[in-house]
Order: structure tokens, then sequence, then C-alpha cells
């Protein structure tokens, strides 16, 4: 049967979208393709970049090869590794959108990975109850949810990286998904209750000095100054409570403190589009902190993700004086910052 005759071009011509095709846009830019198709095995270090993939969420090549440099030598050797791992099924990649096809593989530990991971921990006797997973996504992952995530594993692992490189330092504890479902987190603001969630936690300690417990919260200049406010309070609410202090002292004391107290320190990395807005946000933080009581505000110190970047090759970030304490700050430069203050500047890792 003859086919009807059609206009030219007709079937070449590209309809409009409507808003019913959206939909199906909100997918992944681009896609990563597995690279290793031969069957490959596994290796005996495998094991610990999965506690460490699945502890921090997400982690890209760079940073996975940082931390196991002792295994992975070259950013070559590492992604080689890491796609033997994601050919085994340990390993998948984040689906991210509206991203730039230089965008890096963003690993998260799959459910057989999470299963290879509690299998050794059952083989040295322990058992794990851990059962969150980092499902993929069909529809992709905001690219800024990604990008925080992120963020919050570079900070970590530069702070595991200045204890490499000082004798006098040592990590002691890194916490970061277990604060999610803490019950020492639970607080009541306003008579509501709700939770403190914390972006991460890292307790240290320094010789002749003592150790410290570091809450850190990474901005990335996506809530209002309305929520900054209501989430500093949560941090001065359960910071005032019995659970903190229970918390705090129980955490130092585990590490052999004889008199421990209920201290602590907030460090807040402000982030931007550019270095312009990260001191923008930094002025903004500074404002906000003038609402809230002088005994939260005196814990918290301030930095930007640009002082932090131009650090990173450094491998000793956290033994730099960048970070504002807000302790040190005049009351007539909380009541109306309009410029960065310029006094001295101090270490996480002091001297």
């Amino acid at each position: 049967m003859n086919k009807p005759p059609t206009l030219k071009g007709a079937q070449s011509r590209r309809q409009p979208l409507s808003v019913w095709e959206l939909p199906k846009l909100l997918q992944s830019v681009h896609g990563h393709r597995k690279t290793m198709k031969k069957p490959v095995r596994e290796r005996s270090h495998f094991r610990a970049i999965l506690a460490f993939v699945h502890r921090n969420r997400f982690a890209v090549a760079n940073q996975i090869q940082r931390r196991f440099s002792m295994y992975l030598r070259s950013d070559r050797t590492a992604r080689r590794h890491l796609a033997e791992m994601e050919s085994l099924g340990f390993l998948g990649v984040v689906e991210t959108n509206h991203v730039s096809p230089l965008w890096p593989k963003v690993y998260f530990v799959t459910r057989r990975g999470l299963a290879a991971l509690k299998q050794a921990l059952h083989n040295q006797g322990q058992e794990w109850t851990e059962c969150r997973l980092d499902r993929r996504r069909g529809e992709g992952t905001s690219a800024q949810h990604v990008l925080h995530e992120l963020f919050i594993t570079e900070f970590l692992t530069m702070a595991w990286e200045t204890t490499q490189v000082r004798d006098d330092l040592t990590l002691l504890t890194v916490q970061r998904r277990s604060l999610a479902k803490h019950d020492a987190f639970r607080v009541v603001v306003a008579g509501r209750r709700t939770r403190l969630q914390p972006d991460a936690m890292f307790l240290y300690r320094q010789q002749e000095k003592g150790m410290m417990c570091c809450f850190v919260e990474i901005d990335m200049d996506s809530m209002s100054a309305k929520q900054m406010v209501v989430k500093l309070r949560r941090y001065q609410v359960w910071a005032e409570s019995s659970e903190a202090a229970k918390y705090l002292k129980e955490a130092y004391q585990q590490y052999g403190a004889t008199a421990p107290t209920a201290a602590f320190r907030l460090l807040i990395v402000a982030g931007g589009r550019n270095e312009k807005s990260e001191n923008r946000r930094l002025r903004c933080l500074i404002a906000i902190a003038s609402k809230i009581p002088k005994s939260i505000r005196d814990r918290i110190w301030l930095s930007t993700i640009a002082q932090h970047h131009d650090l990173a090759e450094t491998g000793n970030g956290l033994s730099e004086q960048i970070w504002l304490r807000l302790r040190d700050l005049s009351a007539t430069t909380l009541e109306s910052p309009t410029a960065i203050p310029n006094i001295s500047r101090h270490a996480v890792f002091g001297a």
C-alpha cells in the first residue's frame, strides 16, 4: 500500500516543547560509562575505600586518592581501582543534573558494596546495623546538593591531612552520618520538638593543649537569614541541654579525658558562586550573629571556601590562620558589619 504523501520537511521539523515533556528533561546532562568490561579481582584495600565513601556519602577520585595515597599512588591508579570497584558493583556514580560535561564521577556505595562492608566487619567480630543507602535516582540529583556533600567530604579530608603532617595532632574520631539520628541531638525549640543536624563533627587531640570537639557547617548561601538564625538557635538550645553535656563529656572520656567539659567549636565555612559572594555571605553571617546569645556566638569560627581552596595544595590547611572568631568582634562591629573586620585570624589547629 502506498503511503500518503507528506509535506517536505514535515518529519524533520522540530516541535515546541510543552509542559508535558518537561519531566523527561529532569535527568543528568550526561552519563559516565563503565570502563571496565573484563572480570576484575577484589583488592584488600577496597573495603577501606568503601568505608570512607559510605561515611562521607559522596566522594570524587581526587579525595579518595589523597586519603589512600599509600595504595593509590597516582590519580591514574585511583581512577583504575575505582573503575574496578564500579565494575564489581561496589560503587555507583551519582547522576547529577545541570552540570558541565567536565563534571567528574561522584561515587557512592551501592547495596552490594554495603553488604561487602558488613561482611568485612562481621569477619572481624563486629556487627553493624547501618542500613541507610544512597540509592540511584532515575531523575538525577541536584548539583547544589551533591556539591554541598562534596565540600563536607573535602573539609574532613583536609582535617585528616593536616593531622598527618603534624606530630602533635591526632584525629580521634570523625562523625557524619551517625549524627542525623543520634538521640543526643533531639531538641525542643519554642515548645516544638525538632532535631539539630550538624553537617559533620570531628574530635582531635593536640599535645599540651588537650582535646577539642568541632562541629562543621558548610553554608552554600542557600539558606535565608531567618533560616540561619533558626539553625543557630538550635545549636544554642542544644548547647544548654543536659544531653549535649552528656554527649560531649562521654566523647572526651572515651579517649582518656579525666576531667571532661562540654566545650566545643562551631566551624562555619561560607560558600558562594565566587569570592565576592562568599565575602558578602560572611558579612551576612556576622550580622546574624548579633541576634543570637553570646553563649553560642563565642563558639563560632568563620572562614570561606575560597580561603580553603588557596590552601588545598599544602595538605596543612587547618593549621593556617584564616579563621575569624566571633568572640573577638566588638559590639559595634556586630551591629553594623559593612566590611569584613580587620582583626587577627586564628587556626583551628594552633601552633
